[in-house]
């Protein structure tokens, strides 16, 4: 798969008029292929997911209200694929408050459910182990990864083509194209395993955008903002700059967990925080069938 390839498709679909701006989207990606293993073997500061995470001494283990977090998985960057847009080097471990998912209806639309420590390169010989600190908090079972290199797009229901006018309020015609016609034969180029966990790119979604959701996360706009044509357009445009972090499935027999009915969490950063190696404002978004 190639940025050309990936433009022809778009011509084929009858969606010309859409390239300039679909090609700044076509954003690098990498497949997380999860193997499942003991966490002994695993080396500390390597990439895995599940497991007892590796943190330095001084780092708190995070929480949200009186629950500790659950580990999800942490991604060493030298290990990376390098056109990915992060960091040259260093750990990102990501956590998730799993048990109180349904168990606190304050749970869901609150970012601080979710918490992303990054430790850079000249401190990863400081790592070390850490055990969950409460025993009835949902643990992950640890799997290494190996990272397939891709190229993914917009999905059909995004920020993204919600700029250009394309959605069930837009231009159904081409939107439909897009959809029906260029997703169908971009994924016949795209090997894709069953399950799909995924770092950087687009998301695999599963009911619908989560850009919007991102910036009404942070309090910049109301629920009643979204019915104003011309203010639900500037959450649009700011909506622009959230990119997908991390996506992790429910591969069950890998990893323990579920997420609701067969769904995933996806791990959402502002394009300037992540330019800055700020991870202190990210956001969790869990989608199910």
């Amino acid at each position: 798969m190639s940025n050309e390839l990936i433009l022809q498709l778009l011509e084929k679909a009858g969606l010309e008029k859409y390239k300039q701006s679909i090609a700044t989207w076509i954003y690098p990606t990498a497949q997380l292929i999860l193997e499942p293993v003991l966490d002994t073997y695993i080396p500390v500061g390597s990439s895995k997911v599940g497991g007892n995470p590796d943190l330095l001494e001084n780092v708190n283990w995070p929480i949200w209200k009186k629950y500790d977090m659950t580990f999800i998985a942490q991604i060493n960057l030298d290990e990376c694929p390098f056109e990915l847009d992060l960091p040259c080097g260093g750990l990102l471990s990501f956590f998730y408050a799993v048990k109180p998912m349904f168990e606190d209806i304050e749970f869901f639309g609150d970012p601080d459910t979710c918490h992303v420590v990054y430790t850079e390169v000249d401190q990863l010989d400081r790592l070390i182990r850490r055990e969950t600190p409460d025993l009835e908090c949902v643990k992950m079972k640890s799997n290494k990864i190996s990272f397939i290199p891709g190229l993914s797009v917009p999905t059909s229901e995004s920020a993204y083509l919600e700029s250009q006018n394309l959605g069930w309020n837009g231009n159904i015609v081409d939107y439909e194209k897009y959809w029906n016609v260029f997703l169908h034969e971009y994924r016949k180029h795209w090997d894709s395993e069953s399950y799909i966990n995924r770092l950087m790119g687009h998301p695999d979604q599963i009911q619908g955008d989560m850009q919007v959701s991102c910036v009404k996360a942070y309090g910049e706009h109301t629920r009643e903002d979204m019915q104003d044509s011309k203010v639900r357009n500037q959450i649009v445009n700011s909506a622009l700059k959230w990119r997908l972090l991390l996506q992790i499935d429910s591969e069950e027999d890998k990893t323990g967990i579920m997420w609701g009915d067969v769904g995933r969490i996806y791990f959402w950063i502002h394009e300037d925080d992540l330019k800055a190696l700020r991870f202190d404002r990210v956001n969790c978004e869990m989608q199910c069938t």
